[in-house]
């Protein structure tokens, strides 16, 4: 063979020994772990020891294993339920069946406050899923602080409270016998609140249903703007809170919350800015309460609460010559709008209107206003938690000449998402 076809064929040779180009190498598949071949039920009681919320984040398989609407309640109940410890304790067998499938084992305080936040993070903790299982909550509530205090009833008022809870009657009071045969009466704000009063001691405690421990910053934020659900969600968990203590004992970012409120007033979005507002005063008011004696009623009075100036000069730009969100400002702190700022000047002067000349006339007497305001917010500030005071000029002439109503109280109790309508009783046939 001549030198050049010995060439020619060890060139075919090479050209037959490499792969096709179009041909992808095949790449090797993982294979299971140990913890993904067990079965599922296995799976979930491991994941409910755990409580290690990202562990379906691991892989598909366990996705696919632990992303079942029984694991989810389970989850929901267990963040969100307050099982403090109690003097008594004797329904310990009804809370285990009700948290079924979970072993149930009380938490600490710091325990639920971590799982309440990682639990508000999951895609899968919408406000629909959360009040799906407020009735489950609900029964929690009552099975400890009611029977597991040792109360008992009679065949009839426990009849009665079987159908409340089925949804077959509307009765919401109902009484019971405490161990020294004393009589107790239970009155219940469905999805909301139970509330037991003890006549022998005098004293009504009231117990939430939902048991809030955190503001998620992905709501307070508006990530993306502020849906429909994102405000349910926030107005949820603000008003299943209750307004009975300071609530001090609740943690969020006020720089995510004043981002949140930065995005409301660019959506021109009044109800999300107002949910933002009434969270922001209410928490963050408690937390600057200090005890004093000209409010022995309270116990407590506060420092000198404020929102940034800059809001109020935004929602001028924004709003055009509609005052809706310059309103919403003011009610959360009127002391707070920037004196002498030539942007709200001239605003107010294009409105022409009576509230414009309130807005100007308060420009005037705002320094006077802000001193007076600190030293005692709740009788010398315009508005406090939302209600205009009739006892200062420019609260009553707000009422009078601007909105023409006797009176303008809290905001605070009022919302755009009544969670207590959610209860409805069921017709019988």
């Amino acid at each position: 063979m001549s030198f050049a076809e010995k060439s020619n064929s060890q060139s075919r040779a090479a050209l037959r020994a490499r792969p096709p180009e179009n041909i992808k190498p095949i790449k090797r598949q993982r294979g299971l772990s140990r913890l993904e071949c067990l079965p599922v039920e296995l799976i979930e009681k491991i994941f409910l020891y755990s409580l290690e919320v990202n562990l379906p984040r691991a892989s598909p398989v366990l996705a696919a294993a632990l992303s079942r609407e029984r694991i989810y309640r389970v989850f929901i109940l267990l963040s969100f339920w307050d099982d403090s410890p109690a003097e008594s304790n004797k329904s310990v067998a009804a809370i285990s069946r009700i948290m079924r499938p979970l072993d149930y084992m009380p938490l600490e305080e710091e325990q639920r406050r971590a799982l309440q936040s990682a639990v508000l993070r999951c895609r899968w903790c919408t406000v629909q899923r959360i009040v799906a299982h407020l009735p489950d909550l609900m029964n929690l509530t009552i099975q400890k602080h009611w029977f597991g205090a040792g109360i008992t009833m009679d065949e009839t008022q426990r009849d009665a409270l079987n159908r409340f809870l089925e949804r077959k009657h509307d009765g919401r009071t109902f009484e019971g016998t405490n161990e020294n045969k004393n009589r107790c009466t239970m009155s219940i704000v469905p999805l909301l609140s139970v509330s037991i009063s003890r006549p022998e001691t005098d004293k009504r405690q009231t117990h939430r249903v939902l048991s809030l421990k955190t503001f998620p910053a992905r709501l307070l934020r508006g990530d993306g703007g502020f849906s429909d659900d994102d405000i349910a969600s926030l107005e949820l968990l603000r008003t299943a809170h209750g307004f009975e203590n300071s609530g001090t004992d609740v943690s969020f970012s006020r720089d995510d919350l004043q981002q949140g409120v930065h995005v409301a007033l660019v959506e021109n979005n009044p109800r999300a800015l107002t949910t933002l507002l009434k969270i922001d005063e209410y928490f963050t008011r408690g937390r600057t309460a200090i005890p004093t004696r000209n409010h022995a009623a309270n116990g407590a009075t506060d420092l000198q609460y404020s929102i940034p100036a800059e809001y109020f000069r935004t929602a001028v730009r924004l709003a055009g010559h509609d005052p809706t969100l310059l309103q919403i400002l003011l009610r959360a702190n009127a002391e707070s709008l920037p004196p002498d700022d030539w942007e709200i000047t001239q605003w107010a002067m294009d409105l022409d209107s009576a509230f414009g000349r309130w807005l100007l006339d308060f420009m005037c007497q705002l320094p006077q206003q802000i001193e007076a305001a600190r030293s005692d917010p709740r009788g010398a500030g315009v508005f406090y938690m939302g209600r205009a005071n009739r006892e200062v000029e420019m609260g009553r002439r707000y009422l009078d000449e601007v909105l023409g109503v006797a009176e303008l109280p809290s905001w605070m109790e009022e919302t755009s998402f009544d969670v207590s309508s959610q209860w409805k009783v069921v017709e019988e046939e």
